[in-house]
């Protein structure tokens, strides 16, 4: 039997995996992931128009370098730091098991995003400690009890996605920055910032992780700029680390389509940043409409709900073509939904099948 993480995407049992019927899409609410309600910038789509044919013949430069010069412009970080990927969980696939030993000592969020607990634990053969956050206060991270927890532990490694992944909430950077200053040195601290551009970009620890030899972060593209088809991220690192890392990475680490998309992106920050305000917007709109099932107030394009029985309503939710995040395991399982925002007429269909 195969082992593997769980993800959402049962959306494509209505469009179909064999692609021959893309048009079904327009019926379906794929709001069991965490796409992006909104399109590319316009940018990106007449680049991709214009060139195509040249995009999807042609082999991408043999290490991503355009795509590597351009994260380092627009984030401020030197290319010496960053490592080029087809998609985050690629990356974390290549860098993870060289970064943690076998058999290695792991501190997670509790609930978080399983792919963690899947490599450090199922593949790596790591034990796994799980930081338990209470939903009585909406699933934060309260810092000094996670680092009294790192203190008794001692680990390897402590891995954390931020907006957290699945409850959407954010620890903010000035309490990460506390937190990684008290840190031990030889303890590796690996950030997710799969989200983190819906919560403002002023949050992210980038910068940080350039000068802080156990800091990682990994960043995205697919949630915060509309690529997920693309599959296309990267991964900031202290230069040292980074060196380390980039031989395992494979030659054309993303592909040429991927890359012009992802750095027309990067050029067009005003675009994205009116459609991440726009996300709040539809957001807060659509969580004053569930109240009756007790949403979780979040910071990103998604967010939980507790209804009386989450499996029934799944069920009945996926009759109508419209599909929520169910959890298979863990503490959330059979009593939380996540659902990721929408535009305004596909929440307005889902609060209308909630009802």
């Amino acid at each position: 039997m195969i082992q593997a993480a769980y993800h959402g995407g049962a959306f494509f049992e209505a469009i179909g995996v064999d692609l021959r019927h893309l048009e079904r899409s327009a019926a379906v609410i794929s709001a069991d992931v965490l796409d992006a309600w909104f399109d590319p910038s316009p940018n990106v789509l007449s680049l991709l128009r214009e060139h195509l044919p040249f995009l999807l013949r042609t082999s991408p430069p043999n290490h991503a370098e355009g795509f590597v010069d351009e994260i380092a412009r627009s984030r401020n970080v030197p290319r010496e730091s960053i490592l080029p990927g087809s998609g985050s969980s690629s990356l974390l696939f290549t860098c993870l098991p060289r970064l943690l030993r076998r058999g290695a000592e792991v501190l997670l969020l509790d609930p978080m995003y399983s792919e963690y607990e899947h490599i450090a634990g199922t593949l790596l053969r790591g034990t796994i400690h799980r930081h338990v956050l209470s939903p009585e206060n909406h699933f934060d991270i309260d810092g000094d009890a996670l680092l009294a927890h790192v203190r008794r532990l001692e680990p390897d490694a402590i891995l954390l996605v931020n907006p957290n992944n699945p409850t959407g909430r954010l620890w903010s950077r000035a309490d990460v920055l506390r937190f990684l200053d008290l840190v031990p040195g030889r303890t590796v601290v690996v950030i997710d910032e799969t989200y983190l551009e819906y919560a403002g970009s002023a949050q992210s620890l980038e910068s940080e992780a350039v000068r802080r030899e156990n800091l990682i972060v990994i960043k995205s593209m697919s949630k915060c700029y509309a690529l997920s088809g693309a599959r296309v991220a990267y991964i900031i690192a202290h230069p040292d680390r980074a060196e380390t890392l980039f031989p395992w990475l494979p030659p054309w680490p993303v592909g040429l389509l991927a890359q012009a998309a992802a750095m027309e992106a990067l050029r067009d920050p005003n675009y994205y940043s009116a459609r991440y305000a726009e996300t709040h917007l539809l957001r807060e709109a659509l969580i004053r409409e569930l109240v009756h099932l007790h949403p979780v107030p979040a910071h990103a394009n998604y967010f939980l709900i507790e209804p009386p029985d989450a499996a029934a309503l799944a069920a009945r939710l996926r009759e109508r073509e419209i599909f929520v995040r169910e959890f298979q395991s863990g503490r959330l399982a059979g009593k939380y939904l996540r659902v990721s925002v929408k535009d305004a007429a596909q929440n307005a269909r889902l609060v209308e099948a909630l009802r």
